[in-house]
């Protein structure tokens, strides 16, 4: 709880403090690994977010929350198919996530498999309409497919 709230106040290291004592005091505590692999992404350390998700991993293989984070880590490294992979993983297991379809989506666009893209991406806004970003990156893919009339669609949505 204390990390968290430094962690909401942006003071990234006092927060990691805080995990690894948690992760210290319980090694299987799962949830502290992500959220001090959290942290580290934050301050962009992401050799250590990334040991920190796999230690997670470790604990639980089902921690979706893992899986994303090292997703993520991958798509702004720009190692898209790693991103894929990860981001593939976390929905796996949280089917449900409006929020890993579009990450998925995304990613699989960097990859260049569009219209599995823009699959993934219409899966984000059945589960959630109210998701401006699966609609915004629909929109960004019409637009690189040159179909500004369904991009424009899509945003109006």
């Amino acid at each position: 709880v204390v990390g968290n709230c430094f962690s909401l106040q942006k003071e990234h290291e006092t927060a990691i403090t805080f995990f690894r004592r948690a992760i210290q005091l319980n090694p299987s505590y799962t949830y502290a690994h992500t959220l001090c692999g959290h942290e580290y992404t934050s301050n962009e350390d992401f050799e250590r977010a990334i040991a920190c998700y796999r230690d997670a991993i470790r604990v639980d293989c089902r921690h979706y929350n893992a899986w994303y984070g090292l997703g993520a880590i991958y798509f702004r490294q720009e190692k898209f198919d790693l991103a894929e992979y990860h981001f593939q993983r976390a929905l796996d297991i949280n089917s449900q996530s409006s929020v890993l379809h579009c990450h998925l989506g995304m990613a699989q666009h960097q990859n260049g498999k569009t219209m599995e893209a823009l699959d993934t991406l219409a899966g984000a806004f059945r589960l959630d309409p109210r998701n401006p970003q699966a609609h915004y990156q629909r929109a960004t893919i019409f637009m690189t497919l040159d179909r500004p009339q369904d991009a424009l669609s899509e945003l109006e949505k």
